[in-house]
């Protein structure tokens, strides 16, 4: 009985070390976003600077932005395309899964970004208001800005270099 003892002891030990650090390899090394993702984040704040330039310049040029906004939505599709976003599944609670691990909000963000994305496009396209407001538009593209790098953050993306634009202050 002693001996069983022992034995039973030692295995329990044996799997405990075997098992117990192989369950925390597979948590502690997620898989990384695959490498389409970094060029088409950059790309995506290429495209945004443009948004933040038209809008900043002197005179402003709302107008201006309508290929560049028309341009992320589509680098946005691309990044679902490739599983870098989450796509919503029509029809279920479940979004398809992207490639790489993403925290619950990702999902949340990525729409958030697209309806920003459409928001912001809305009102700059042709056929929307004649005069533009501009302080308007730019906190648009300033809440914008804000849901991407959630999602950047929540959806494990990397950022682009030099950082997403900004959109600067104005002046009250």
């Amino acid at each position: 009985m002693k001996k069983f003892a022992s034995t039973a002891s030692l295995l329990v030990v044996l799997v405990a070390a075997a098992v117990v650090p192989a369950a925390t390899a597979e948590e502690s090394a997620a898989p990384a976003p695959p490498v389409a993702c970094a060029g088409l984040v950059q790309q995506l704040s290429d495209t945004l600077k443009k948004v933040v330039s038209a809008l900043t310049g002197v005179p402003p040029a709302p107008s201006a932005t309508v290929v560049p906004l028309g341009e992320a939505l589509g680098l946005l599709t691309a990044l679902q395309g490739a599983k870098c976003l989450p796509t919503p599944s029509v029809g279920s609670a479940a979004a398809v899964p992207i490639a790489h691990r993403a925290s619950e909000q990702c999902l949340s963000n990525t729409m958030n970004v697209f309806a920003a994305v459409f928001g912001t496009l809305a009102a700059v396209v042709p056929g929307a208001p004649a005069v533009a407001d501009v302080p308007a538009l730019l906190k648009q593209v300033g809440a914008l800005l804000k849901n991407l790098g959630e999602a950047l953050k929540n959806c494990g993306l990397p950022e682009p270099a030099g950082g997403l634009p900004t959109v600067p202050s104005l002046p009250v």
